[in-house]
């Protein structure tokens, strides 16, 4: 995992705070969410898909935005139609990074509701 990134799982503790077994369904969900938005945007970098590059672009925005993933959106926002090849390795990177720590958060949770 990348050192300096720390998700902000805060906004997600505040909605899901009373109720941990749904936050640990939700945590499931949103990292296979995560795991196929990373493979869609691996094979669109390879064949320069950019509708389908545009709608997961749009479609992370507002997770990344409250996980505090700024910088995966920004490298997104650098792909443009008129480059001639994509090095998607940053951006799955750092998708990795992301679905590694809801994995970790997920597995606190149930941790802590076992303990």
């Amino acid at each position: 995992m990348n050192e300096s990134f720390s998700p902000d799982f805060r906004q997600y503790d505040a909605i899901f705070g009373d109720d941990p077994p749904a936050y640990r369904e939700f945590l499931e969900a949103l990292e296979r969410s995560l795991d196929k938005a990373k493979g869609g945007l691996e094979s669109a970098a390879k064949t320069q898909d950019w509708n389908v590059i545009s709608a997961t672009r749009h479609s992370l925005k507002p997770t990344l935005t409250l996980l505090g993933a700024a910088e995966i959106h920004e490298e997104l926002d650098r792909w443009r139609p008129t480059m001639s090849a994509i090095d998607s390795s940053k951006v799955t990177d750092l998708l990795d990074d992301i679905i590694a720590a809801v994995s970790m958060k997920r597995h606190n949770l149930l941790s802590e509701a076992k303990g």
